[in-house]
């Protein structure tokens, strides 16, 4: 024999429909952030590379300093 009656199936129903809209809410904000995670991701890659492409540069310019130190050196020295 079955100890449930109508109300009891009733609020079980209201509860499953409850969690099942939860569990859509869930998965929704899963999508957006897993989004967002993949737009975070792209601008880091790109800072990367163009933190890579700075410290390029700064290091040649660097190269080039350290050089033209040599050349004024030299020249002040053959004065």
């Amino acid at each position: 024999m079955n100890d449930y009656n109508a109300t009891d199936v009733e609020l079980l129903k209201e509860k499953i429909s409850r969690l099942m809209a939860a569990l859509e809410d869930v998965n929704f904000e899963c999508q957006r952030l897993e989004i967002i995670n993949s737009n975070l991701d792209f601008q880091l890659k790109e800072a990367t590379r163009e933190l890579n492409q700075n410290i390029a540069v700064l290091q040649a310019l660097e190269e080039e300093n350290e050089e033209l130190k040599k050349e004024l050196q030299e020249y002040k020295n053959g004065i």
